[in-house]
């Protein structure tokens, strides 16, 4: 205390020279002589898990972008049959459609392209083939269900974030979340949206719950853990994760927790008081939340996951150009057999069928702005 009383104290031009690094953009290069790689670097800056960026591709063919997972970038300990790994798969996917559209091509999509595997397994097989025919579509044609202009969509590529800090209390336009509803279109799939005050105190009560139970468990919180970045020097070594800034500490108040209060050995000595943190972040950002959403599908194939993944994209890059934030809030969505007790009584609070499953559930409403996440370079997902 004595010493955050002497840096509050403390002249500006001295707290300037403590916190006020010039940040260093981790973002990829998007000027590439193979159009390929810089359809991309793009893509890569959709939304994904932890920003584990599970993703790799294949060029081998001259028009051709291959894509499976990266076997080496998942989750098992909260996402254990990878159902949240293939939504990023999803998001990568649509965002490489909006950029190949945007660059004059007619992007083909074929799925699992030598078979698909079942929802419980991962193997070594490719998910998505695109191929890409530089032939451009016709004004105003629909190539992949948008409600927005192709390069509106294009432009929130570089701009769309996960925001994680508390959002404003008010009430979303009805229009807002009518826009939203338009993206989904598969009859077996649906979007609910939780406005009604009891019904989100009861989905805040859910997700405390939920992070509880997570961060009761060791492994589960050395996860978390691995893919915080404590430092902008780790942040420039592994290029992927989050950090503090992403959570709404920057300046002065990030300088004094980097400096005095956490660190990695610290978290992973005890990972039980840094979970505690994400419990606590969890309780502040659901308090007065003005809207939930959650994205549901009849059945959950690998398909489906992947395209689930682009509608979630879709709707995110929507909320980006609408100034809506949006947080996916997945814990209670995890599939380990700590969680099946409370995901059953949440689905039968809000009216989820027993078979259908709530495939993405995320916080709407407005805030500011926070920092960026990183992302890698394109030569590293190239095999």
């Amino acid at each position: 205390m004595g010493t955050g009383a002497v840096i509050v104290a403390a002249s500006p031009l001295v707290i300037t020279q403590l916190s006020d690094e010039k940040p260093v953009i981790l973002r990829p290069l998007h000027d590439y002589q193979d159009i390929r790689k810089t359809l991309i670097s793009y893509a890569m800056l959709c939304p994904n898990p932890h920003n584990k960026q599970p993703w790799k591709v294949s060029l081998s063919k001259s028009n051709v972008i291959r894509i499976f997972v990266d076997e080496e970038r998942l989750l098992p300990e909260t996402d254990p049959y990878h159902r949240q790994i293939h939504i990023g798969i999803g998001c990568f996917v649509d965002s490489l459609i909006i950029a190949a559209k945007h660059f004059s091509m007619r992007p083909q999509i074929n799925y699992f392209p030598q078979g698909e595997y079942d929802n419980l397994s991962l193997e070594p097989l490719p998910v998505v083939d695109i191929t890409l025919d530089v032939v451009k579509a016709t004004v105003g044609e629909d190539l992949h269900g948008e409600t927005l202009p192709n390069e509106t969509l294009f432009r929130e590529l570089s701009r769309r974030q996960t925001t994680k800090i508390p959002y404003s209390p008010t009430m979303l336009p009805d229009s807002v979340l009518a826009n939203l509803s338009h993206l989904v279109t598969d009859q077996q799939h649906y979007i609910k949206f939780i406005s009604d005050h009891k019904d989100k105190t009861k989905m805040a009560s859910y997700l405390v719950d939920a992070i509880t139970i997570e961060e009761s468990n060791k492994y589960r919180s050395l996860e978390t853990i691995n893919m915080f970045r404590f430092t902008n020097e780790e942040f420039a070594k592994y290029r992927d994760g989050f950090g503090l800034e992403q959570n709404g500490v920057s300046g002065i108040k990030k300088w004094i927790a980097e400096t005095m209060f956490i660190s990695r050995e610290k978290a992973e000595r005890d990972p039980t008081s840094f979970g505690q943190q994400g419990i606590n972040k969890v309780k502040e950002v659901v308090a007065d939340n003005p809207h939930y959403a959650l994205l549901v599908t009849k059945e959950n194939s690998r398909q489906t996951q992947i395209k689930i993944g682009e509608i979630y994209n879709r709707i995110n890059l929507t909320c980006s150009h609408l100034g809506v934030a949006m947080h996916p809030m997945s814990q209670i969505l995890e599939e380990y057999d700590d969680m099946r007790s409370l995901q059953t009584t949440f689905k039968q609070h809000f009216q989820i069928e027993t078979n259908d499953t709530v495939q993405m559930l995320f916080r709407l409403g407005k805030a500011p702005a926070t920092a960026m996440t990183p992302r890698r370079e394109v030569k590293s997902i190239l095999v």
